[in-house]
Order: C-alpha cells, then structure tokens, then sequence
C-alpha cells in the first residue's frame, strides 16, 4: 500500500480533530475497499423512498404558513 498525504486538523488546544487528505487519494481508498462516493448517499436515501405520506402539498404547505406572518 502506498504512503497517504495527510494533514492533520487541530483544535485550539492542539488536540486532533480532523485529518484532510487530497481527492484522488481518497477515491484509491474508496476503490481499495469496494465502495463509491456517488453511490453510499444516493442507497441510503433510496431507502426511505415513500416512507412519507403528506396529507397537503409541501408548496402549499409553505405558502399557507407564509401567509399567516403577513
């Protein structure tokens, strides 16, 4: 396996938060252990497809709401 160029995201204390590491290297990563960027968000949502069931428009929902503040 090949070297990964990190760098190292600190707080104020200097206690490690995060670590960034460029683009590419994160797609090799993602190769190497069999999954994909675009496709983990896309499953997870697709999973709730049609779980919700609204009784009234989202729009017209909205629009209603907005008009009580006026």
């Amino acid at each position: 396996m090949s070297p990964i160029h990190k760098q190292l995201v600190t707080d104020a204390e200097g206690r490690p938060v995060s670590v960034l590491i460029p683009y590419e290297e994160w797609l090799r990563i993602e190769r190497q252990l069999g999954t994909t960027a675009e496709g983990t968000g896309t499953q997870q949502i697709r999973r709730h497809e049609g779980a919700i069931h609204l009784s009234e428009d989202p729009v017209a929902y909205q629009r209603r709401l907005r008009d009580e503040w006026s």
